[in-house]
């Protein structure tokens, strides 16, 4: 019966907790800017740049940026935005 009582104790923590998060979302300010953006991940939200690196391998040639405005490789490995770029948005 213990167990129980734990479970269900925890479930209701959880949804007040997710509940509050919600509600707090929800009631943002209007004039809510960010100066940057700081993401760290794996290629979701780095997709790499080496143009300042003395290397064979680089990134500054068609396919990539095809997909950016006026499709210039910009020296990422991606064709276009990460989702950090998208949300950054």
């Amino acid at each position: 019966m213990l167990p129980l009582v734990v479970n269900v104790v925890l479930i209701c923590l959880y949804a007040s907790v997710c509940l509050r998060c919600s509600v707090a979302a929800v009631n943002k300010p209007k004039n809510n800017s960010l100066p940057a953006v700081i993401a760290f991940g794996d290629s979701f939200a780095d997709s790499g740049n080496n143009n300042f690196r003395v290397t064979l391998v680089k990134a500054n040639f068609y396919p990539y940026g095809k997909d950016f405005m006026g499709g210039k490789p910009t020296g990422r490995f991606t064709n276009g935005k990460t989702l950090a770029d998208t949300i950054g948005k």
